[in-house]
């Protein structure tokens, strides 16, 4: 185990491996194994419901919601700024297209269809074997109209267009033409003002874009979702090998984590007191804009700034998990509602469901990672593993 050491003022090389980034990705796809759990109980749309609504949930649910998915595509960015140092474009895309498009199109024909299958004899939609409903895929109808469908592993799908669109941009930055200006950029931004002067872009998408453009994961009428997701995707690349701003958010984290969550709880208390406030009211969206953006963006900040004061270390945990974690965010959420449709008529206490929910989830990914994909060339192929 590598000792924890306090960052020095000069800049780290960048060469070294710095561990708190694969223990932000590790620990955020832990956390979203727990949010789609969560979504068996609450009140909000999802594939498969418990027979019991819990409201209470949803509150911590909403925070998590915040900052789950743009955590992930901001990490996801990081970790590209590290790989582009030793890869051509032509590299990068054949990479990323073996590493994501490969899994999302097994996954979509083989990971997704019992999500639906299970949905549909709940909601009385379809009676009969899984084998009578899988004819049903190659139809080709998007869901939730027909039966074929990415679902969860949207997620996959516009990391892999985000490469693709952004390796132009990833090329420039490299040359020799983009390095001075490059390094004024850095420059300017490496300080606490700079970094939070990055949040006005995802406040201008807000503004412009959300009202118009509802989240809808579909790619084609997902403009709000997109395009904030790519902002994201590109911070995580321009900050990821830029010491400087990694030690600023080290600085600043408990006041960036206090600035976030407080923020979030206050609104979170005010709806459930007195009532959301329609956007519709004179310069509600421009207000909602400005909180939500802020919030998200300290709370990213604040998050990897603890990473890297806490966990900048190695163990046989973070050794197995940065490998396990993409073939678990593949499995997860089939294992999640095929567990949640058999336990939802259970007699038993929602939070005992979720820990039953959760850690059954957990325990069946392990499983068919570590005995089924883990070992297997074949397999570590098509769930976006290199070979061994």
């Amino acid at each position: 185990m590598e000792p924890i050491t306090k960052t020095p003022v000069t800049q780290i090389a960048t060469s070294k491996r710095q561990y708190y980034i694969d223990w932000i990705r590790v620990l955020a796809f832990c956390i979203l194994i727990f949010f789609h759990s969560g979504m068996f109980f609450v009140s909000w749309g999802w594939h498969v419901k418990n027979n019991v609504i819990n409201h209470t949930m949803e509150y911590p649910m909403e925070w998590l919601h915040l900052w789950r998915l743009p955590l992930l595509f901001f990490i996801s960015g990081v970790g590209v700024s590290f790989a582009m140092k030793s890869r051509t474009g032509w590299q990068f895309i054949g990479e990323r297209t073996k590493r994501l498009l490969l899994p999302l199109v097994f996954g979509m024909f083989i990971i997704v269809p019992p999500q639906i299958y299970f949905e549909r004899l709940q909601r009385g939609q379809f009676s009969g074997s899984y084998l009578d409903f899988y004819h049903n895929v190659f139809q080709f109808i998007p869901y939730p109209k027909g039966d074929f469908s990415w679902h969860h592993l949207w997620f996959v799908a516009y990391l892999w267009i985000f490469s693709l669109l952004a390796t132009p941009l990833f090329l420039w930055l490299k040359s020799d033409n983009a390095k001075k200006m490059v390094a004024v950029v850095k420059k300017q931004f490496s300080n606490i003002l700079g970094v939070l002067l990055l949040s006005v872009i995802p406040m201008i998408i807000y503004w412009t874009l959300k009202a118009k453009w509802p989240v809808e994961n579909n790619l084609i009428s997902d403009w709000y979702n997109f395009t904030l997701s790519f902002t994201i995707f590109i911070y995580g690349y321009l900050i990821g090998t830029n010491q400087k701003i990694w030690d600023v958010m080290e600085k600043y984290r408990v006041p960036l984590g206090v600035v976030g969550t407080f923020i979030c709880i206050s609104r979170i208390s005010f709806d459930a007191l007195v009532g959301s406030i329609p956007e519709e009211l004179p310069f509600m969206s421009l207000i909602n804009g400005f909180l939500t953006m802020i919030s998200l963006w300290t709370t990213i900040l604040a998050i990897c700034g603890f990473a890297k004061h806490y966990l900048n270390f190695k163990n046989n945990f973070l050794t197995y998990s940065t490998e396990a974690v993409y073939p678990f965010y593949i499995l997860h959420q089939t294992i999640t509602v095929a567990i949640g449709f058999h336990i939802a008529d259970w007699d038993l206490n929602v939070w005992l469901k979720l820990i039953i929910l959760s850690l059954g989830t957990f325990a069946f990914s392990l499983f068919i990672y570590h005995f089924l994909i883990r070992p297997f060339n074949f397999m570590r192929l098509l769930f976006g593993l290199k070979s061994k």
